[in-house]
């Protein structure tokens, strides 16, 4: 194909819609002897190559509307846009973005909208993650029903939701199988963790939060689990990572 060159660009005092309509114009009728101010090369296939040959008036007014549109989209932040059409004998025309139906932009509201509607859904699936994981936990064979926890202190079931609720024991809540006891809470003495209530203090009241404080690893205790650490008898440190994590939590 040969080179493509490029007319004048159109002053800043001229309005966008003349432009394109001169340029419109100038696509079916493009006289000669037009000044170019410049030329660039563009590789075709030779299909295309013979197709455009005989029109090289009308590449330039394209490339330049082209051009026009797309310095007028930067400049005014919107999309915009142009329609080309070929009448049956292969003649092309035109049409300016004013006679094209308008692409609404979307509304400041409807924007809020989609990004609340796409906070929504990314909240349900870290919910829905969450329950799953819940109840992962919860099927786990270390945790054991208020009966069977009972059973395992030597103590009645109304003992064991006493200390529960004193946060003197530490029970996971699930939708459907009630409240579970990890049963690595109890020392080799067969007695609950005497820290737990001060882990709560540190903590908060969550239990699922304590939970995963007391089965994930630190680095305050040596890469070890603070369930470890409560096993070996060693609660100071336990308290101490405890209180880090705490500080962490409110910086």
């Amino acid at each position: 194909m040969p080179n493509a060159k490029t007319a004048p660009t159109p002053s800043k005092a001229k309005s966008a819609s003349r432009a394109k309509s001169v340029a419109a114009s100038a696509l079916s009728q493009t006289k000669p002897g037009r000044a170019a101010t410049g030329e660039f090369t563009v590789a075709l296939g030779s299909k295309t190559l013979r197709t455009l040959s005989s029109r090289k008036a009308n590449v330039k007014a394209l490339m330049e509307v082209l051009g026009e549109t797309i310095d007028e989209s930067r400049k005014s932040g919107r999309s915009m846009g142009f329609m080309v059409e070929v009448d049956r004998t292969g003649q092309p025309r035109i049409l300016p973005a004013k006679n094209l139906p308008a692409k609404a932009e979307p509304e400041p509201t409807a924007r809020v909208a989609d990004d609340a509607d796409d906070l929504d859904r990314a909240l349900d699936a870290a919910r829905e993650r969450g329950r799953l994981r819940a109840a992962e936990v919860l099927s786990g064979e270390e945790m054991l029903s208020a009966e069977e926890f009972a059973e395992l202190l030597g103590v009645s079931r109304v003992t064991v939701n006493a200390k529960r609720l004193k946060h003197e024991l530490l029970a996971l809540e699930g939708a459907k199988r009630g409240f579970r006891f990890p049963a690595w809470q109890v020392d080799e003495n067969g007695k609950p963790f005497d820290v737990l209530p001060k882990l709560f203090e540190l903590l908060g009241d969550s239990p699922w939060t304590v939970y995963r404080f007391l089965v994930q690893r630190h680095a305050e205790l040596d890469g070890a689990s603070a369930q470890d650490y409560l096993r070996r008898g060693r609660s100071d440190q336990v308290v101490e990572a405890a209180e880090s994590v705490a500080r962490g939590a409110f910086a």
